[in-house]
């Protein structure tokens, strides 16, 4: 029985399945249509500055469970700092600021009673928590899963200063969604799973280095090592279907055996390939992929002459900014990189990178009280628009997410838009490619 794999795409997704395949016995070969792995998960050496960046940061939750076995796998799981307990620094302005520290008591009253001892900087009144308790009991999820997150705030009565610190920003981090449209059914999963569920899971991962030397090179070791193949510059443009089988993949200077096939690519990525390939079983899947629109997110990489003298994350409120971090390294003496991050930032994405970076100059002087020029001496800036960061993850959207097994016996998907249960996260696309590969073992096992 032939046990080799083809995965579509070297991100975090396709890097999963590699991995999973290679631990399940099978022979995985990645595809890759760039000269580099990662996807949007990964760090370039950004000729302009002379800077290594990530593209885009992320952050992991104490929750992501998958993310955490993979990185132990691959070797890397010290290169992740964990909170002892969530500690973030909630900034309204500089007369309403707290630090944010879970408590040692049970879920999910080690993170509200926090909330409420700062009720005088947040004016979050009890009941909001009362009311929220409440709620779980009140609302079918069947009608959770068609309600958008205003709705079900309305629902269940919560007061414009919890929706103001609470909500809005954790939905937009989450999910990548503004409330009007967000899911309220996938962010109530995601906030039990990382931040209800208990003072342990709660807590955040921050990297300690540069995202491809977290995950994306040393994952690309442990596949070579173990027997498995990556091809960079490999577009596929072509799937061959005959007699109910993926039996090929065309590239442009190949066509490739394919036993079994598993497409880790973007839903964007995926139409234009399914487009060019004539397959009446996936003809809805197609149309799936050309209907999922994307979400962007913008980071703008800050290099300041002196360092910015505070409690890091940084949760900016009724702000455009959802997270401030400082990069996992220091590049230069005497030179201090941040990194800011705009969640759905669709007003923002068409933006000269000087608008933006005024913008951020105002926030700074709105959240802080003073001028970052002046203060702190803005040497340089590097902005990354991510114009297809997720999906957008409405209750129409998070409907349509496609199943790991196509109406196709040997071919699944990967990637974090699949239908997971979570968001479109780093721990959904490392879950994804996991479960493909246990898809294609059940399928070994019926032989």
């Amino acid at each position: 029985m032939n046990r080799e794999v083809v995965i579509l795409g070297g991100g975090i997704a396709g890097l999963s399945a590699a991995i999973h395949a290679i631990i399940k016995g099978l022979r995985p070969i990645v595809l890759e249509k760039n000269r580099h792995a990662g996807g949007r998960l990964r760090s370039f050496e950004s000729p302009d500055i002379k800077r290594t960046l990530d593209n885009g940061q992320h952050v992991l939750s104490a929750a992501y469970t998958e993310t955490i076995q993979l990185l132990k796998t691959i070797g890397t799981y010290q290169k992740i700092y964990f909170q002892k307990n969530f500690n973030c620094l909630f900034l309204q302005d500089p007369r309403h600021r707290f630090i944010f520290r879970a408590v040692n008591l049970p879920a999910p009253l080690h993170f509200f009673i926090p909330l409420i001892a700062h009720r005088k900087q947040t004016q979050i009144e009890t009941r909001d928590y009362i009311n929220f308790v409440h709620s779980k009991f009140k609302i079918p999820q069947k009608k959770l899963e068609n309600m958008t997150v205003s709705r079900w705030l309305e629902l269940t009565q919560q007061s414009d200063a919890i929706r103001e610190f609470l909500w809005k920003p954790f939905t937009l981090a989450m999910l990548n969604t503004p409330i009007q449209e967000a899911s309220a059914s996938l962010l109530l999963s995601a906030l039990k799973k990382s931040f209800l569920h208990s003072r342990k899971n709660a807590r955040l991962g921050l990297p300690r280095d540069w995202l491809s030397e977290i995950f994306i090179h040393p994952a690309i070791r442990f596949i070579q090592s173990h027997g498995g193949r990556i091809h960079f510059s490999k577009q596929v443009q072509k799937i061959i279907f005959r007699q109910d089988r993926i039996t090929h993949v065309v590239t442009r200077s190949e066509q490739i055996d394919t036993p079994w096939l598993i497409s880790a690519i973007p839903p964007y990525q995926l139409y234009e390939v399914l487009d060019y390939s004539i397959i009446p079983p996936l003809v809805e899947l197609k149309e799936i992929t050309r209907l999922l629109r994307c979400s962007p997110i913008i980071t703008i990489n800050i290099f300041l002459k002196e360092p910015i003298h505070t409690s890091f994350p940084i949760a900016p409120i009724m702000s455009p900014l959802q997270w401030i971090f400082p990069h996992p390294v220091q590049q230069k003496e005497g030179e201090y990189g941040y990194a800011i991050v705009s969640s759905h930032a669709t007003s923002w994405i068409w933006r000269s990178h000087r608008e933006i970076i005024e913008t951020v100059r105002y926030e700074f002087h709105r959240l802080f009280g003073y001028d970052l020029l002046e203060k702190h001496g803005l040497k340089m800036f590097k902005i990354i628009k991510e114009k297809r960061a997720t999906i957008l993850q409405s209750p129409v959207f998070t409907r349509m997410r496609p199943e790991t097994q196509t109406p196709i016996g040997n071919f699944f998907l990967a990637g974090d838009w699949i239908s997971t249960g979570l968001p479109a996260t780093i721990e959904s696309a490392v879950l994804s490619g996991r479960r493909a590969v246990e898809a294609i073992v059940e399928h070994l096992n019926k032989k």
